[in-house]
């Protein structure tokens, strides 16, 4: 009896990529974001054990700050357009502004070079009569211009917003509440660096290293507290919570110093405060992210914050680039119309930071212009 024989092959299919279940790029995108925020969780392990640091630390929980939450598609790219929405239209009005500013100038100057000629070639005892400087259509086409030049501004603002918002994901790197976390995280590497690090530039460069991680991580912990680690409506204790955030700051600061002293010894103290900031940040213990013993007495002075400061300024600017245009499109003299313009910022500015309970640190920060060398105490965030 013989053997059957085998059934002749199949054709290989062929080569056509399975589209079903080819990963979308949203998808792409946010495994990229995972594997460099494990890789970031990783890596501060291995700092942390290289210098010593027993005391249990909650990675898993530190790893849940990463996870990024459920949204479909378009929750996503309206949370994506949004964003560079607000940011392409803050650069594309602070421009618009600024060429507002130059072309009322050129067209007062010229208005008043037009109205100068005109009294000196009109017959004595007669009305001069000046001249328009442009016509309804080439007054058109410079409105024009300048549209299509904001309009590319705008696209381009966001182009980039979005780019770097893509970039930010690729590096486990993207949200507000996640900075605190990121930053005390990526500081164990340098830590680790500088207490092995050889005599010579090696030790050099790793200490110039450790110190913008840490800054680093102090401006992140100033920047949480003091807008409540994003909370939305915080009704609790607003200035005990910026005062805890300022205290953590100098205890960082305060322990920095012994870098040129002990090195090695104030490397594990300060890997120790960072594993302890990013663990209690991660379980969102944000008025408790160091022990009271751990911590100064006093916070120290208190930073100004420029940030908020520069919102409010730059909205006060806006209206006083806004009265000028109006005041020099209207024939008004130049002086006139700066010092008018000038009154306004003041005024919105002073209006603003009363309402939003700035006025303190609009003073400090101007302030600043008033202190002879060495720059304000403390830096300024």
């Amino acid at each position: 009896m013989t053997a059957a024989t085998a059934p002749d092959p199949l054709p290989a299919p062929p080569n056509v990529p399975d589209i079903a279940h080819r990963p979308e790029y949203r998808d792409r995108v946010r495994s990229r974001y995972t594997t460099a925020a494990g890789e970031r969780i990783e890596k501060a392990r291995a700092a942390a054990a290289e210098l010593g640091q027993t005391d249990p630390v909650p990675w898993e929980d530190i790893r849940a700050v990463y996870t990024r939450p459920e949204r479909t598609p378009w929750e996503s790219y309206k949370a994506a357009a949004r964003e560079a929405t607000h940011h392409a239209l803050a650069i594309a009005l602070t421009i618009g502004m600024a060429g507002i500013f130059l072309l009322a100038l050129v067209m007062g100057s010229m208005k008043q070079q037009a109205a100068d000629e005109a009294r000196k070639t009109a017959p004595a005892g007669t009305t001069p009569v000046v001249k328009e400087i442009f016509t309804s259509k080439e007054e058109a086409r410079i409105a024009a211009v300048c549209g299509i030049f904001l309009i590319l501004i705008f696209v381009k603002s966001a182009h980039g917003k979005v780019s770097t918002r893509r970039k930010l994901l690729a590096e486990g790197y993207l949200r507000d509440g996640e900075q605190v976390v990121t930053e005390a995280l990526d500081a164990l590497p340098a830590l680790a660096e500088v207490s092995s690090a050889p005599v010579g530039r090696q030790r050099a460069e790793a200490l110039t290293d450790v110190h913008a991680k840490i800054s680093a991580l102090m401006t992140a912990v100033t920047a949480s507290t003091e807008t409540a680690a994003g909370i939305t409506g915080y009704a609790g204790d607003q200035p005990r919570l910026k005062e805890h955030g300022q205290k953590v700051r100098r205890a960082f600061a305060d322990r920095l110093g012994g870098l040129v002293e002990d090195r090695e010894s104030t490397a594990r103290q300060l890997a120790g405060m960072a594993l302890t900031v990013a663990a209690r940040h991660a379980q969102a213990s944000y008025g408790t992210l160091l022990d009271a013993g751990d911590l100064p007495a006093e916070p120290g002075p208190e930073l100004a914050d420029l940030r908020g400061v520069r919102k409010l300024l730059g909205g006060a600017a806006v209206a006083a680039l806004v009265v000028l245009a109006v005041a020099m499109f209207s024939g008004a003299d130049l002086a006139a119309s700066v010092g008018l313009s000038l009154g306004v910022f003041v005024v919105a500015a002073f209006i603003g930071a009363v309402f939003t309970g700035r006025l303190h640190e609009v003073a400090r920060a101007f302030s600043l212009f008033n202190r002879d060398g060495g720059g304000p105490v403390g830096g300024a965030v």
